[in-house]
């Protein structure tokens, strides 16, 4: 009822201001075109301004600008671009109109300006959530599913306290796509624990698309997709970087990170980044008791290179992610019973002081990931993309073994993944703008012998390939979007079941994806957009293939090699309304998923020498998802904003009328910031903030199949303050934040190990960042 109440009261406040809103009849548009006079190519990035309506708008990656919502009367418009002459043109508008601009070259001299290279300009219908900024700023420190937890409809499926990986309307895992600098994330990431290999400390950008975007990224994105982007590359000589040091008093440990920027004098156009992170954790606490064997070590680094004239740009990446991470020991228990009681007493009865070390049970994992990328701008507006991507993701499981076998891996995965994409993307003037795209990929994966253990998955090859074409459709008031798209995946396993029955065999998956969507500019400050995305996945490996104990989650899996593809069809649809005080978004959807698979308890226990482990089952049905998200914010007074941001999900079995397992509870957030808003000459970036985030109990869900019942509700108090320093075009931000301030005892209903421990406790953090 409380989180009904608020979503009420946001709704009628936003009828309100659009009453208002559509009272205004500026609905004029100037629209044009920059390009270089001597190439005759466009001009990314460049700066249109408008006087006096003082507007600015950026050209895209074409070269393109758009100015809407005017009303009629004379302008005066300026056109801007680093190494370019200054042009203004002077208009009388009475209607809509188009102007074409061409700067000249002009002399000037590089002075504390950073110019950076060709990045890809998202556009699509779908729901798009960008993370600000501040957001990420704010964000440090945390792994990626806690820094997309900013994001209403992100939430996130936990392994204890050290294992996060993202969910979107109750998505997870081979459904959502990551992109890591454009390239397809590939990591063994059909397991429940497998968390992204991706360093959130590299990201400049980060965006999810919400709707099922099977069309331009590919199979796996039937339920979302992840884009994590680093900074662009400067072209100019002077060097920049970024120093940022993290520390938390839960887990006694922190995080640093370091990243350098630059170009050279006697090569123009060449370009350099170097990054990386290093991180340590002992073991974390909940709010009276340390989970023991919870620490984390992890380094990781990067670098890149690039090349750039006015119309190609070459670009070479390659970052190395590698982690150590402990597994709550509390879950790996001996007997039937001791589980049975464990679970009973929803804790440990043993409690361990708190140690930085790392035993087994624990994984190792490291992912190196190499990217080579040219593009080339056409005269004709239009550009060229070929990117190819090799992945090299090793992955050790440690567990409490008999005979000395601790130290030796009872899951040692190699999987090698390469990929080739091609895309060529015209604009036209008519705003007509044509996206063809083919994607290849291949993947090998092998079990390395001597673990002395039945490999949970098999040794196999996989084959992809892919076709797309995509048509948008830009009006001033309106976009129109359409694509379709054709899979094809080739896939060869072979292995031992738990059992030590042998299979193998070759399995083929084909079908079209299709897209269809639009935008509605109903007004400067209201938007509307709808999507209907068709979608399909074929299963993955550990679904049609595991039969055997999977040590990091301490279950027994069991799939089934009879599995077909899921089907999927999601509507997508979203209104954005923005005035200066007072900002709201609302986003509602519906998807229907035909052979939906998923995990589900058996309630059944699996005993070895080993210990007591559950048994879990692949099963496959119809679903049906639907849910909202809700992000709002109004400016109360000059200093004080208050921000809510709320979701909700529903799913159910269609064919069976039961609930799903392990849909996320409905929650809502309200915070309190205090901004100064006179700052000082030296001092920026000053804010006080309170938040509260409240979690409903999980009342959806089928009694007597699980293990224990979802835990009850709870509430967090979450504190944060910071201030700037800025002295010679160089920043010093410190903050200083404190989570579960009243250190509440809870259980996550998304956490697996919420049958044998409670969630992290109170935790305080300081951070300091340096620009210069």
């Amino acid at each position: 009822m409380f989180i009904k109440k608020q979503f009420t009261w946001l709704l009628l406040l936003l009828c309100s201001h659009i009453g208002y809103a559509q009272n205004n009849d500026c609905n004029f548009m100037i629209n044009g075109r920059l390009i270089d006079s001597d190439t005759q190519l466009p001009l990314a990035g460049a700066t249109v301004r408008i006087m006096p309506a003082n507007r600015t708008v950026k050209t895209d990656g074409h070269g393109f600008y758009r100015l809407s919502s005017l009303c009629e009367g004379t302008y005066t418009l300026s056109f801007e671009s680093l190494g370019f002459e200054k042009t203004s043109r002077t208009l009388n508008i009475t209607k809509n109109e188009t102007l074409h601009i061409a700067l000249k070259h002009g002399d000037i001299v590089l002075h504390d300006v950073e110019v950076v290279g060709h990045q890809n300009n998202l556009k699509t219908t779908s729901v798009v959530n960008s993370l600000t900024q501040q957001q990420l700023r704010e964000s440090k420190g945390g792994v990626l599913a806690e820094v997309l937890k900013e994001i209403p409809g992100v939430t996130m499926l936990q392994t204890g306290a050290t294992i996060a990986k993202p969910v979107i309307h109750g998505m997870h895992s081979n459904r959502i796509l990551m992109l890591n600098n454009g390239i397809r994330q590939e990591g063994q990431q059909w397991g429940n624990e497998h968390a992204p290999e991706i360093d959130p400390f590299v990201a400049k950008n980060i965006r999810v698309i919400k709707g099922a975007e099977s069309v331009r990224y590919g199979a796996e994105a039937i339920g979302g997709v992840i884009i994590v982007e680093p900074p662009t590359l400067p072209i100019n000589p002077e060097i920049h970087g970024e120093i940022d040091v993290v520390g938390q008093s839960n887990g006694r440990g922190g995080i640093t990170s370091a990243m350098l920027n630059g170009g050279l004098k006697k090569i123009p156009g060449f370009s350099w980044r170097a990054q990386g992170s290093f991180k340590r954790l002992g073991d974390i606490k909940s709010a009276d008791y340390y989970l023991n064997n919870t620490g984390v070590k992890e380094i990781n680094y990067s670098a890149s290179l690039g090349y750039k004239t006015s119309s190609t740009q070459f670009e070479a990446y390659y970052s190395h992610f590698e982690t150590e991470l402990g597994i709550f020991n509390g879950s790996h228990i001996g007997s039937v019973e001791d589980l049975q009681s464990r679970i009973e007493n929803g804790k440990p009865f043993i409690t361990y002081p708190f140690s930085h070390t790392i035993e087994a049970p624990r994984q190792e994992i490291k992912h190196d990931l190499l990217k080579l990328k040219a593009h080339r701008d056409f005269t004709n507006g239009a550009q060229m993309d070929i990117q190819y991507g090799l992945q090299r993701n090793l992955r050790k499981e440690y567990d409490i073994r008999r005979g000395g076998r601790t130290g030796i891996p009872s899951l040692d995965l190699e999987l090698t993944s390469q990929n080739l994409d091609i895309t060529y993307d015209h604009l036209k003037e008519n705003g007509l703008r044509s996206i063809i795209g083919v994607n290849l990929a291949m993947q090998v994966n092998n079990n390395i012998p001597g673990t002395f253990a039945t490999p949970l998955i098999p040794n196999y090859d996989s084959y992809n390939a892919g076709l797309f074409i995509i048509e948008r459709w830009v009006k001033p008031t309106y976009e129109i979007e359409a694509g379709i798209r054709y899979d094809y995946k080739y896939f060869d396993a072979a292995g031992y079941r738990l059992d030590s029955i042998y299979y193998a065999g070759t399995r083929t998956f084909h079908n079209f994806s299709g897209s269809l969507g639009a935008t509605w500019h109903v007004h400067k400050s209201l938007d509307v957009q709808s999507n209907i995305g068709l979608a399909w996945r074929p299963p993955s490996v550990s679904e049609l293939f595991s039969y055997g104990l999977h040590h990091g989650t301490a279950a027994v899996e069991i799939g089934n090699d009879q599995f077909k593809s899921e089907q999927g069809l999601k509507w997508m649809n979203a209104v954005k309304f923005q005035l200066p005080d007072f900002d709201l978004e609302l986003d509602a959807y519906a998807h229907y998923i035909k052979n939906y698979i998923y995990l589900q308890s058996t309630g059944e226990f699996w005993e070895s020498l080993r210990g007591a482990f559950p048994v879990f089952h692949y099963k496959q049905t119809n679903a049906l998802f639907w849910g909202l998200d809700l992000t709002g914010s109004y400016q109360l007074t000059e200093n004080f904003r208050y921000t809510i941001k709320g979701s909700l999900v529903r799913a159910k079995d269609t064919r069976r009328k039961n609930y799903l397992p392990w849909i996320p509870s409905d929650r809502v957030e309200n915070a309190l910031r205090w901004t100064k808003s006179r700052q000082k000459r030296h001092l920026n970036n000053t804010f006080i903030q309170v938040q509260h985030q409240f979690v409903t109990r999980q009342s959806r869900y089928e009694p007597n199949t699980d293990f224990a019942p979802p835990p009850p509700a709870y509430g967090l108090l979450n504190v944060m303050g910071g201030l700037g320093f800025r002295f010679n075009q160089q920043d010093l931000n410190f903050q200083l934040g404190i989570n579960n301030l009243l250190n509440k005892e809870y259980k996550e209903y998304m956490n697996r190990f919420r049958y044998y421990a409670h969630d992290m406790g109170r935790n305080v953090t300081l951070k300091l960042n340096y620009i210069f």
